[in-house]
């Protein structure tokens, strides 16, 4: 049966709407990163300070991931995801009312506070209401919209500072995230999709956030997140910088240029899940799938970052960092439809959250370690060679490797401390 006859409306309301709240959530991450060449005049940054900054958002939000997708589970994301988007929308408005680096990485650790719920009550609406052969589909459209965030929002928050300061910056995006609170209200319902075809109501005993810590897959999910986010924040963190202070761009050149390895790979994210769930809806096997484009889509992506490492020419470079975000682009939907494949439902916001602290470890390390190797070294070139070692020995050693089968789901076939 096609996809428009087979989903419902209510379907495709709650698909758009994860979308936005993702495009929203990462412009208020990517505004940091633009204003950041202005912060480092302004207050003084040495290059390491710069790199401390950007990552305390992602520090906060991983921790705070630990705790958030049990919450999830226990309060139900109609509870926990709009209190998560009115928190981080507060903290990024209020980064424009600071005046001195401190209040500015506290309200920066805020929005990683009231962003770590997002992610994990996402993946429990998508588990309630889509089908399996459905669910890379809607992950991907999910997470197209931290693509199209960045894309919009590199140029957008260029524009602002460039026009009105820094400070308009972070008063336009917070804004803008506030706004999504008005159409998912009144729109999604917990009791909405809980009997939809194809979703498990398999509840084995025993399985809670701590013994999940006893499964393979579970390291798996953890470690390959680590080398894939690692790779990708390099790009949010540091790619607007990179063409101000090694490509010697102006800031309304970065807004153009910085929008396009992210637009490249919104349409590779789509692709990615489109492509996965069609096998998989043609009988393949769904590990299979799966790793096809999770662990293809690291390797090319390491390929093409150590290419751009070596480019001398300034549009020979872009262009490979281009091409190696949209393969990372085609990893995306797979990797983050993994713990819905894996868990019971009554948990997977719990393995989510699990995953994405590991990826987190990594994204809240790679604007650090970046900012270091590139204030030891004086250029970038370390810096993207060390990503690219991240993402092959990580991202495809454990999803590669470390991975059991997706069709074994974890406290249902597979046993603790097997694949």
């Amino acid at each position: 049966m096609e996809e428009g006859k087979r989903w419902t409306a209510y379907q495709w309301a709650i698909m758009w709407l994860l979308f936005m709240a993702n495009l929203f959530a990462y412009m208020d991450r990517v505004n940091m990163s633009v204003v950041l060449p202005t912060l480092i005049k302004e207050f003084h940054l040495t290059k390491a300070e710069a790199g401390w900054l950007l990552s305390a958002f992602n520090w906060a939000f991983m921790l705070s991931l630990l705790a958030a997708g049990p919450l999830v589970d226990w309060l139900k994301p109609r509870l926990v995801y709009p209190t998560g988007v009115g928190i981080w929308s507060a903290a990024t408005f209020g980064c424009g009312l600071t005046s001195s680096v401190g209040p500015l990485a506290a309200f920066r650790v805020l929005l990683g506070v009231g962003e770590a719920a997002y992610i994990p009550s996402s993946a429990k609406v998508i588990s309630r209401i889509y089908r399996k052969d459905d669910r890379a589909k809607v992950v991907g459209v999910f997470f197209a919209g931290n693509k199209v965030g960045l894309t919009v929002g590199v140029p957008l928050a260029a524009l602002v500072l460039h026009v009105w300061g820094w400070q308009a910056v972070f008063y336009v995006t917070g804004i803008l995230s506030m706004l999504w609170l008005v159409l998912w209200l009144p729109i999604y319902r917990e009791t909405r999709g809980v009997l939809e075809p194809g979703v498990s109501e398999i509840r084995p005993p025993g399985v809670t956030w701590a013994s999940l810590l006893t499964y393979r897959s579970t390291w798996a999910l953890i470690l390959g997140q680590a080398g894939y986010l690692y790779m990708y924040y390099v790009f949010v963190a540091w790619l607007p910088s990179y063409l101000v202070l090694q490509r010697k761009m102006s800031v309304l050149e970065t807004g153009f240029v910085g929008m396009l390895p992210f637009l490249v790979s919104t349409g590779t994210t789509v692709l990615g899940g489109w492509g996965a769930d069609l096998m998989i809806r043609k009988g393949h096997d769904t590990t299979l799938a799966r790793k096809l484009f999770v662990v293809g889509g690291l390797f090319l992506a390491t390929v093409f970052v150590v290419m751009g490492a070596y480019a001398e020419a300034t549009g020979l470079a872009v262009t490979l960092l281009i091409i190696s975000m949209g393969c990372l682009g085609l990893t995306t939907a797979n990797v983050n439809t993994m713990p819905i494949d894996l868990a019971p439902r009554h948990i997977v916001s719990s393995l989510t959250s699990l995953q994405n602290f590991g990826g987190n470890l990594g994204g809240a390390l790679a604007p650090v370690v970046t900012g270091i190797l590139y204030g030891a070294t004086g250029d970038f070139r370390v810096p993207l060679l060390v990503t690219g070692a991240v993402a092959l020995v990580l991202g495809c050693g454990a999803y590669g490797l470390l991975m059991g089968r997706l069709e074994t789901s974890v406290g249902v076939g597979e046993s603790p401390a097997k694949g």
